[in-house]
């Protein structure tokens, strides 16, 4: 190697430990055809556009065809495969990387980044029964992998388990790892004598998502004189958008924290002397799960982004209803549940909400069925019923993911479908909406929405009430495949929950011939929701008030 190579070469690694990659990509572009530089320059140059926060997709691509080529050339170099694996998340397409890991599993198949990646790419393409075997299989591996867990327990929710009794399992056997478990607070049975109670909740959600939805309106109409209320935020700061800006406005401290570990997250939320912390995200992404387990305050508890239990010695409390979790229930859930009166969260009304249509097929020539709901939710079992309902009546179906647009796994949930839909073209998706309100006048053009089973919609089906189009829902079998229960509850809606699968069908094909019926519910069904528990944000913000208030007095 000549001084000049030499001097490049460090001068890269410098600037790459810095996390400098912008420039990195800028002293390599300088060297001309990124294919004729040496193996290890093209490796250098997709690490660094892999990492660099300002890449778009079409950095990512290149990226992943320089790592696929680079492990080609090489099978030896997992390190080009395993980080072909983190661009093609990051990028979305999976067409290289899949039959790579298909290879290498079947040559072993304990490698546990690939596993890994096997399970996360499967459930980014709706795949989420084959994401959760590879999840177990990592399990299986290596039994302290906390995130295969947390993926693991995560997808359980999407697919069809015995019961919640067996989903409890295996959220205690996670609580049990010994490797996370941090030194824990010791819990103080102390009287709260301060002024007001001091109020901390966790996401990484602060921003154009469903967990801001329905927090929004609790936050803003919580009594201020009673509670001080803190928002550790672990969203990435370049993220941050207008529901960012309008929360920061209502909380009454903001942190940022994406950039804290663990610890020192956990010693932040200590030192500020946190009375009540609350957890919105449980398993999902860009949860801190471990500062719960270490314990940051008195009292902690589970609500709204994550609707089953976690199994953690250390989560006291879970936020749920009546028609969520059964008194006689309450032993398949960790911990101590928070019943709210009516239902669970309400959601903040939209500010800008389109008129509602007259009833699609009273001008079309078809009936349309539509759910809205991320893909990952549209379980087999879901495909298998609502093909059945499109063989056996004059209707399509429209589905829209509130997911990033992915090619791949748009084809993957069509050829699904086409295992069972005698027909062609009865199924369509839409694109993404640009806004909320083109969003919601989507619905316009659905005459009822389907709900999916086990893991039903939520934020979806209160939109689609609002849009004045009911939804047809399953009853469940713990809080999370109930949630659809519980709304059409609240609504008064008993007719449009169904028993089984059979009722399922049997009450979508009535459904779809009972044009008047559906017609009078289209006209009425947005001002009966306004007026419903679903969008009473005064009322549950006093209830929400008076529970927080409860604990605390039980606490001392």
């Amino acid at each position: 190697m000549s001084d000049l190579d030499l001097d490049l070469n460090s001068k890269l690694i410098n600037l790459f430990n810095n996390k400098k990659y912008s420039e990195i990509e800028f002293e390599i572009e300088l060297l001309g055809d990124i294919e004729k530089q040496s193996t290890q320059i093209a490796i250098m140059y997709a690490a660094a556009k892999t990492l660099n926060k300002n890449s778009q997709k079409k950095d990512f691509e290149e990226a992943s065809y320089l790592f696929e080529k680079s492990y080609v050339s090489n099978k030896s170099n997992l390190d080009c495969l395993y980080n072909l694996i983190i661009v093609s998340i990051k990028s979305g397409t999976f067409q290289r990387v899949l039959p790579h890991l298909m290879e290498r599993y079947e040559k072993n198949n304990k490698d546990e980044k690939v596993l890994d990646g096997l399970s996360k790419i499967n459930f980014v393409l709706g795949n989420v029964s084959e994401a959760n075997i590879y999840s177990s299989q990592l399990i299986e591996v290596n039994p302290n992998y906390l995130n295969a867990w947390e993926d693991f327990l995560s997808s359980l929710n999407y697919t069809k388990i015995k019961s919640q009794e067996d989903y409890l399992k295996y959220a205690l056997k996670f609580d049990n790892l010994p490797q996370a478990r941090c030194k824990p607070f010791l819990r103080k049975q102390k009287k709260i004598s301060k002024e007001k109670i001091r109020l901390g909740f966790v996401s990484s959600d602060f921003k154009k998502h469903s967990v801001s939805f329905f927090l929004k309106d609790t936050i803003s109409k919580i009594n201020k004189k009673d509670f001080r209320i803190f928002a550790f935020s672990n969203l990435d700061q370049a993220k941050h958008d207008g529901m960012t800006g309008s929360l920061k406005e209502i909380f009454d401290e903001w942190k940022d924290v994406d950039m804290l570990s663990n610890t020192e997250l956990t010693t932040l939320i200590r030192s500020l002397d946190i009375d009540i912390l609350i957890d919105l995200s449980g398993f999902t992404l860009g949860n801190r799960i471990e500062v719960f387990r270490a314990r940051c305050a008195p009292i902690q508890i589970s609500w709204l982004g994550y609707c089953n239990t976690l199994g953690i010695k250390e989560m006291d409390y879970l936020i749920a209803d009546k028609n969520l979790i059964k008194k006689k229930e309450e032993n398949l859930y960790s911990e101590k549940i928070l019943y709210m009166p009516n239902i669970w969260s309400v959601m903040s009304k939209p500010e800008k909400l389109p008129n509602i249509n007259e009833l699609p097929s009273k001008k079309n020539t078809i009936f349309t069925f539509g759910s809205f709901n991320n893909f990952g939710k549209i379980s087999d079992e879901t495909i298998k019923v609502w093909s059945k309902i499109l063989n056996n009546s004059n209707s399509r179906l429209i589905l829209k993911s509130s997911s990033i647009k992915n090619e791949e796994t748009n084809k993957n949930i069509i050829k699904k479908f086409k295992k069972y839909i005698s027909e062609e073209n009865k199924v369509f998706i839409l694109d993404r909406s640009p806004t909320i309100e083109e969003h919601l006048g989507q619905y316009q053009k659905i005459d009822l929405a389907l709900d999916t089973f086990p893991y039903p919609g939520v934020t979806t089906s209160f939109e689609s009430i609002l849009m004045g189009v009911p939804v047809l829902t399953m009853k469940g079998f713990n809080f999370n495949s109930r949630c659809g229960e519980s709304i059409n509850l609240n609504l008064q809606m008993h007719e449009f929950i169904a028993d089984n699968e059979n009722d399922y069908f049997q009450k979508a094909i009535k459904l779809q011939s009972s044009l008047n019926i559906l017609e009078q519910i289209r006209g009425s069904l947005r001002e009966k929701s306004l007026a419903s528990p679903l969008f009473d944000g005064n009322n549950f913000a006093k209830e929400f008030s008076s529970i927080l208030k409860k604990v605390i007095d039980n606490s001392k």
